[in-house]
């Protein structure tokens, strides 16, 4: 593997990952990197940690809340922290179970396939956020809710499917506000992604040597900055417009490539 396919791979990942736009389809879409699946496997691994630790910096208010609130919790009390902890929790933990089970099943993506999905997607994150009211926050979310937008996690599996753009478009239909249905669903995503990458990690300590290089590193780095960055960037823009670009980018770059498929 190249230094170059290292860094295109960690930029695509810190990106399309926190984005609503899904980083398995944008993979698959945007060339054949790493032919060494090994390579490729520990890249990916590299990346999602660094998104992990990026989203944990992000939300360290929410964190510390959390953690706090378990102290209380064991004293009795319950305060709003310790109700996100539950609400995370209740998505997060089954989810988590069922993409364990269900990731060694799912087959290899083609760009086509994974267009299609990001242009089925993109359509349905614009109407939903174009229909979907916006009353609720984060604090009214009740566990059941909380456990549905996990299950809908699940779907990520599926090259094309973003976790992201998936959580909000049922977020946003539950009347959801726009900035809160992004934060829960990445407040989801730190332990999915980072459970992903122990399962990746686990996979890959039983068919080569692990061995941190300086590309992986590198890809750590990249991965954490760029998911950085993109989280502040949605949470700023989505606090004051709408997901209309970032769906308008998912379905036009999924009808190109199905085009370009069709055509050929």
């Amino acid at each position: 593997m190249t230094l170059l396919d290292v860094v295109i791979i960690a930029l695509i990942k810190g990106i399309t990952d926190v984005l609503p736009l899904g980083a398995s389809g944008h993979l698959a879409v945007f060339g054949r990197l790493a032919a060494d699946p090994d390579s490729r496997m520990a890249v990916l691994v590299a990346a999602e940690i660094g998104i992990t630790l990026a989203l944990m910096v992000y939300f360290w208010r929410d964190l510390f809340a959390m953690g706090r609130a378990v102290v209380k919790m064991a004293k009795g009390r319950m305060d709003p922290g310790g109700r996100l902890l539950l609400q995370v929790l209740a998505g997060s933990l089954p989810a988590l179970a069922i993409n364990w089970f269900l990731a060694p099943l799912v087959p290899a993506a083609t760009a086509l396939t994974a267009a299609s999905f990001m242009l089925v997607l993109g359509l349905a994150l614009w109407a939903a956020d174009r229909l979907g009211v916006t009353v609720r926050r984060v604090e009214h979310l009740g566990w059941l809710g909380a456990l549905v937008l996990g299950l809908f996690q699940v779907a990520g599996l599926v090259p094309g499917v973003s976790r992201t753009a998936i959580t909000v478009t049922a977020a946003r239909l539950m009347g959801f506000e726009r900035r809160d249905a992004a934060r829960f669903s990445l407040l989801l995503a730190i332990p999915l992604i980072g459970g992903h990458a122990a399962l990746l990690l686990w996979q890959l300590s039983h068919t080569t040597r692990l061995i941190l290089s300086s590309d992986l590193a590198l890809a750590t780095g990249i991965a954490a900055a760029c998911a950085w960055v993109a989280t502040a960037i949605m949470q700023a823009w989505v606090d004051r417009h709408s997901y209309t670009p970032f769906a308008a980018w998912s379905a036009g770059l999924g009808l190109v490539v199905v085009a370009a498929s069709l055509l050929r």
